[in-house]
């Protein structure tokens, strides 16, 4: 009797969830940001079954019933992307037992970050509180990290989470020590570099072949040769991406790669932008990597990087910090590019960098309706307030413990929201 009482439950629970996704939902009078440099005043957009059917200024009857969303004076945006971080795999920076984004040894491609995404973090809600729906959760440490997934911030489990299964391989380039002479130096990135480009002739000959025994670190490598996953290569010094561009173009011209980090990419602007190479800027809240260098250098690299015609998305590494990636963007929105260039960083450049972007990125006509709505401007620190958030077309609850424990204190204090 009891696990039938269940089981009718559970057929209530799942009959409602799809009633709800099956309700269209239209929005309207909003001010849109499409995510590719647009903006719609007193827009309306018009999405059923998880995918959006209209975006325009028109305001008309598109269904029959639908929930109807009145977007006086808000702002939608498509949802957010924190590309190049630990979320679900890190929980607590002073407990080593909470990581699960480091691995031993140094080649370890065969490491995927997915399966150990972490749905019941206590970090995700806060990232979901900022409008950031999707995140690339990567593993780190060694010489070759592992695959990085992109994953949704509202999900039961890992699989339920993936957007893309193993969207690329993370390589750590390189680079000088900060200690040691010259003659240290070189030995040391000469004896990296080999190790990196014997590991990656032998996973290419693998690859060549359907060898008896499978190699699990060398099959994991396959997705780059065949150009059906990317590798994405963690460097910050101008001679580093330099070093880099040059040992991919002259050994393995087949593999689609991106930089990431990338401090010092301005100095290297001519040489990625006639490689058609894409650049992922982390942690762009930071000191200069030179000491004579402009204090804002950081911000302005974005900048320098998206006015030449490169493909720039903005991260913040870590776990807890990468839910204030929207507000890295919105300083570099003073430092040379406007407000909705620097939206496309974290929005369709970044779909783009980790290919999704057929799908996601951006709202429009076609594509999967995540997107969020903010009271004002969501690169604003002072005005980004998210009253509502959809993936796929349906609903997300945007409550998570510190915004429980604000009203619980206020509360107690008796003072005003």
């Amino acid at each position: 009797m009891i696990q039938r009482n269940i089981l009718l439950l559970l057929a209530v629970f799942v009959f409602t969830q799809v009633q709800s996704q099956n309700i269209p939902t239209v929005i309207t009078n909003a001010t849109i940001h499409i995510g590719n440099g647009q903006v719609i005043a007193n827009g309306t957009i018009a999405f059923s079954n998880g995918i959006i059917d209209y975006v325009g200024t028109e305001n008309k009857t598109f269904y029959k019933t639908a929930t109807i969303i009145n977007g006086q004076g808000k702002h939608v945006y498509p949802g957010l992307f924190a590309l190049n971080n630990t979320v679900g795999l890190n929980e607590i920076d002073a407990v080593r037992a909470t990581h699960d984004f480091n691995e031993n040894g140094s080649m370890n491609p065969n490491v995927r970050a997915q399966i150990a995404y972490n749905t019941d973090s206590k970090i995700i809600p806060t990232l979901k509180f900022n409008g950031i729906l999707f995140t690339q959760v990567t593993p780190q440490g060694g010489l070759i990290s592992g695959s990085s997934s992109v994953m949704k911030t509202e999900a039961w489990n890992w699989e339920d989470a993936t957007i893309a299964q193993d969207d690329g391989i993370h390589i750590n380039w390189p680079e000088q020590m900060p200690w040691g002479n010259a003659e240290k130096q070189k030995e040391y990135l000469d004896k990296t570099t080999q190790q990196l480009k014997d590991f990656l002739t032998e996973a290419k000959q693998y690859c060549k072949n359907t060898p008896a025994v499978a190699n699990v670190r060398y099959e994991a490598m396959r997705g780059i040769f065949n150009q059906s996953k990317k590798l994405f290569v963690h460097v910050n010094t101008a001679k580093g991406i330099i070093h880099c561009i040059q040992f991919f173009k002259q050994n393995y011209p087949e593999i689609i790669f991106a930089l990431y980090d990338a401090y010092e990419a301005n100095y290297c602007i001519d040489m990625i932008k006639s490689n058609q190479i894409a650049v992922v800027v982390s942690n762009v809240h930071s000191l200069p990597s030179k000491a004579h260098k402009d204090i804002d250098q950081p911000y302005k690299t974005v900048a320098q990087l998206i006015n030449a015609g490169i493909t720039v998305a903005i991260a913040r590494t870590g776990s807890w910090e990468a839910r204030n990636v929207m507000f890295a963007a919105g300083t570099v929105a003073a430092y040379g590019v406007n407000a909705e260039q620097a939206l496309q960083t974290i929005t369709l450049n970044a779909a783009k960098i980790v290919g999704i972007d057929a799908q996601y990125g951006s709202v429009e006509k076609g594509k999967k309706a995540c997107l969020i709505i903010s009271e004002g401007d969501v690169l604003d620190m002072k005005s980004n307030n998210i009253s509502q958030a959809f993936v796929n077309g349906e609903p997300l609850t945007i409550d998570n413990e510190q915004k429980a424990l604000a009203k619980k204190f206020m509360g107690k204090y008796g003072l005003k929201d």
